[in-house]
């Protein structure tokens, strides 16, 4: 990390990655569109934002989203095992379907089962990630509970580099990938990303003399192409295409509950997915528009691996959504922002192979006044969803900060939110159709500040959820619960340098309670993170260490655990860097859900060729 990064890390609301933003006056403000769907600094966002670069990814040499993702306040991380292995996140106890996620501000068109498996999306194609704690579905309507994470890939850089990058390591892992911008004539701009990885896996499910000697691995490809074009200094337009595919190995072994003999199962998951993107923007000196229109596909199947997915005991579907969005933001007054816009989005869900179909759509339509004075800032947003499955839901949010000095700025938030029943829950065999979107509303209390170059902040949040959807295992069906899920908790954060050295610290004391009082399965009540970045003029080393604290599962209780992480990065000369990173340094024996060893200590390589 240069001299800059450094400082623009210290003065900034630090997080677990080095680049947070700055909740005080600074010459270098960092830029966010996810909070309040326009560009604005991070110093007149309510909520808790935080920002991950790729010189960020690159740096501690991330090889999934859930590498970035341990490393962030406030999120906790569950798979099924390692690389490619189902794996989903708690966002301050919230559950992964209660988390927002967005790719390029388009919300992410989810598997069957409603939640998205980020160990799927590739990270080749990733330029920086947007994250905003808390409630926000009066920006974004369903699922904003916990929180919204904003994928932002390379479709629409301004980068006019090219480079090439190669990897191997544990697990007979390898990656490959070529990212490239360049201009196109005056007034255009290409983006290309091509990228592959896989490893042979190791047995992710053991079940001694059952499935002795399997190993479940993982394979992905992807690509993407983005062309921009500037038509005046006010008008824009934009198309790109991007596309992945993973097959991913897993055991589906059991023991015959009739004769108890045991059944091997070795199965795979391959899914398709392609997106297609185009849209005008009008950026002028105080009114900003963006017209687009989004299509995503999803194919999704499921299969023993000796017969193949056109075999008869084969699963398979489809998910489909069509976005139309139009957003606007107005300058008022120099302090006074006036935004809002349209959503409308359409989702099909397909059972194969009897093709049978089952779609709804949703039209929203939102509205948010937002004010940065010298002392004073603030958000108010209303947003109300009409969908033609489970009625209109009404949601709105409130904020207010002050920077009383340098060392102290006091921000309080308020809102409401909902997340509604996915498809697979209202229709399919295990389906309820008179099922009620959850509902839920929000309070969060933050004080932050600069003291002697140490900055710091503590937010204290309480989330009430309402008619939480659960599965009835005596009956089969999913059902709405009575009474409130509840989750609080205090989260505290602490950046510093020292000499070369910058550090970031985090705790997470979190109470995640189901309707009954129970701690909710697999969120753990404590969280420690301290992550350090040692420059130097040639190489850098990042170092990350994660305390987990014991937690409840299906049918056990999951033992605390402690990871440390490091990476080195040399810069050999302006256009060869190689990298080396060590995993799980301590070889430490733990599970994020039962049944499921995590990997023990792995080593990777990689060099990249940038011109």
């Amino acid at each position: 990390m240069n001299k800059s990064l450094l400082a623009v890390a210290v003065a900034s609301l630090l997080s677990p990655i080095s680049n947070l933003h700055a909740q005080q006056a600074s010459a270098d403000e960092t830029m966010v569109v996810t909070a309040n769907r326009f560009e604005q600094s991070t110093e007149s966002v309510v909520a808790q934002v935080e920002v991950v670069t790729r010189q960020d990814i690159d740096r501690i040499q991330a090889k999934s989203l859930t590498d970035v993702f341990r490393r962030l306040t406030g999120i906790q991380v569950s798979q099924n095992g390692g690389r490619g292995q189902q794996a989903s996140i708690f966002v301050r106890g919230a559950n992964s379907d209660q988390v927002l996620v967005l790719i390029d501000g388009i919300r992410f068109a989810r598997a069957a089962k409603g939640g998205v498996d980020f160990s799927q999306l590739p990270i080749t194609f990733v330029d920086r990630v947007e994250y905003v704690r808390g409630a926000r579905a009066a920006m974004y309507g369903s699922e904003a509970i916990g929180g919204v994470i904003n994928i932002i890939t390379v479709a629409n850089s301004d980068n006019e580099k090219t480079a090439v990058s190669a990897g191997l390591g544990s697990l007979d892992y390898e990656e490959l990938s070529f990212v490239s911008g360049t201009k196109v004539g005056e007034n255009g701009h290409l983006n290309v990303s091509v990228g592959y990885d896989s490893d042979e896996g190791y047995n992710v499910h053991p079940m001694p003399g059952i499935n002795d000697g399997d190993r479940h691995g993982f394979e992905s490809r992807n690509a993407l192409i983005g062309y921009v074009h500037n038509f005046d200094q006010q008008w824009s337009g934009f198309a790109n295409f991007r596309m992945f595919e993973t097959i991913s190995q897993y055991d589906g072994s059991y023991v015959d509950y009739v004769t108890g003999a045991p059944v091997h199962s070795y199965k795979e998951a391959e899914v398709q997915n392609s997106t297609f993107a185009a849209g005008v923007k009008y950026s002028g000196s105080e009114l900003k528009s963006d017209f687009l229109v989004n299509y995503q596909n999803q194919d999704n199947w499921n299969y023993e691996q000796s017969l193949g997915k056109n075999s008869a005991s084969a699963t398979s579907d489809e998910l489909e959504q069509l976005n139309v969005q139009w957003v606007n933001s107005y300058k008022l007054t120099s302090a006074l922002t006036l935004s809002g816009g349209v959503d409308w989005r359409d989702e099909a869900y397909i059972v194969k192979p009897s093709n049978t179909e089952y779609d709804r759509t949703n039209v929203a339509y939102f509205a948010a006044l937002n004010a940065d004075a010298d002392k004073l800032f603030g958000e108010l947003s209303l947003r109300v969803d009409d969908n033609e499955q489970f009625g209109t839901e009404t949601t709105y949010n409130t904020g207010l900060g002050y920077r009383y000095a340098e060392w102290l700025v006091v921000k309080a938030a308020y809102g409401t939110s909902f997340k509604a029943p996915n498809l697979y829950q209202l229709y399919s065999y295990y389906g309820n159709a008179q099922l009620e979107a959850e509902k839920a509303d929000s309070f969060e209390l933050t004080f932050g500040g600069l003291i002697k170059d140490v900055d710091w902040s503590i937010t204290g949040y309480d989330t009430n959820v309402e008619d939480l959807i659960d599965y009835n295992y005596a009956t089969s069906k999913y059902y709405n619960t009575d009474g409130e899920s509840q989750l609080r908790g205090v989260e505290m954060v602490v950046g510093f340098d020292t000499s070369f050295i910058n550090h970031q610290v985090s705790a997470n004391f979190q109470d995640p309670e189901d309707q009954s009082g129970e701690q909710l399965i697999r969120r753990a009540k404590k969280i420690y993170k301290y992550n350090a970045v040692v420059s130097f003029d040639e190489v850098d080393v990042s170092l990350g260490y994660q305390y987990v604290g014991e937690r409840p599962d299906f049918s056990e209780d999951l033992a605390a655990y402690s990871l440390f992480d490091v990476s080195v990065n040399y810069y050999a000369n302006e256009n060869l860097t190689l990298n080396g990173r060590v995993d799980n340094l301590t070889d430490e024996e733990y599970e994020t859900a039962g049944g499921y060893p995590s990997p023990e200590r792995t080593y990777y390589v990689n060099a990249t060729y940038q011109f």
